[in-house]
């Protein structure tokens, strides 16, 4: 399968901007399904915004630092901010409506192929809210307060989940970079324990429960997969040939090639190289799935693209030694 965090890229097709892609379900949706139509994907996702969540509950965006938004200033610094956090409906005021509108129209128009929503990861939104510095030192002094926040996080991320999985999706993709900051028994208290009432979720619908985390994860691996997830997806400076023999038998792992080295700055034969490599690498494993490592960035030539999809098909059914010379690019 071939299956990488690809949407904004597709913004060439529709000769629209990133911004206006995450104001808006409908163009969203045409962007990344006329991306689907060029490469032809084995799992579709729409576009990953990692400021939704936290917007939603009141945190301050940027627009204007890189062309993806960004959350700026912290809202929460004490229990009474705690208190004060307004959990809203999806699209009261905020964009979650957007991507659920949006996962709706591109599962429409590709019912027969898998497609996978995102929702950021209760840890990741809380660091989002006070700041990754400042959670990551009250989860030592004020763990209590930190709690707070997480369940008023569950709250907004019960709803919205509900609202994704309810236009007919077939996954779900909770990102949690931030976790890969924390040791072993902080992840389980204040990110893991959590994701597993997510991926309860998840799983009482009837669809497939995915953890991502491009951070640095050797540490948590077990744990991990312990939330009861059905995927993991690493990042490329997780090595997957490392860690698979660590993943239970009924869990597929994917990931990792570079979003930005491969894709965004490599050159075609680059991709077919790297891309080559790791299949050769994760030949003899049969619950992995190539992807990129993380969310490709817009700007990404369309035939880089193409020559992921052109490779991974070449290598169905190779034995392993003879398919570089059988590649086309």
């Amino acid at each position: 399968m071939c299956a990488p965090f690809a949407s904004f890229p597709g913004i060439v097709l529709t000769k629209s901007t990133v911004k206006e892609n995450l104001n808006d379900g409908k163009l969203q949706a045409e962007t990344v399904i006329a991306l689907q139509k060029v490469c032809d994907f084995d799992i579709i996702f729409p576009m990953m915004d990692l400021t939704v969540e936290a917007e939603a509950l009141g945190a301050q965006i940027n627009w204007e630092i890189d062309e993806l938004p960004a959350v700026v200033g912290k809202i929460i610094v004490d229990e009474n901010d705690v208190k004060n956090l307004y959990i809203p409906e999806i699209g009261e005021g905020n964009r979650l409506d957007v991507f659920v509108e949006a996962c709706k129209k591109i599962k429409e128009a590709f019912p027969d192929k898998w497609v996978w929503g995102y929702a950021l990861g209760p840890f990741s939104i809380t660091g989002r809210l006070m700041g990754m510095t400042e959670v990551s030192i009250a989860l030592k002094l004020e763990p209590e307060l930190v709690h707070q926040v997480l369940k008023k996080v569950e709250l907004l991320m019960e709803k919205y989940v509900s609202a994704l999985l309810s236009t007919g999706i077939d996954g779900l993709v909770i990102l949690e970079p931030a976790s890969g900051m924390l040791d072993e028994n902080d992840a389980n208290e204040f990110s893991n324990n959590y994701i597993k009432q997510v991926v309860s979720l998840v799983k009482d619908k009837a669809k497939i429960p995915v953890l991502h985390n491009c951070g640095r994860v050797l540490h948590l691996v077990e744990s991990l997969c312990a939330t009861g997830i059905e995927v993991l997806h690493v990042g490329s400076i997780t090595d997957p040939y490392d860690i698979y023999p660590r993943i239970p038998e009924n869990v597929v792992l994917m990931g990792n090639l570079n979003p930005t080295q491969v894709f965004l700055q490599g050159t075609p034969e680059q991709i077919k190289e790297a891309t080559i490599s790791l299949h050769a690498k994760m030949a003899g494993y049969g619950r992995f799935v190539i992807s990129s490592g993380c969310d490709i960035p817009p700007g990404t030539p369309m035939e880089n693209l193409k020559v992921l999809k052109n490779v991974v098909m070449s290598l169905k059914g190779s034995d392993g030694r003879s398919f570089q010379e059988d590649v086309s690019i």
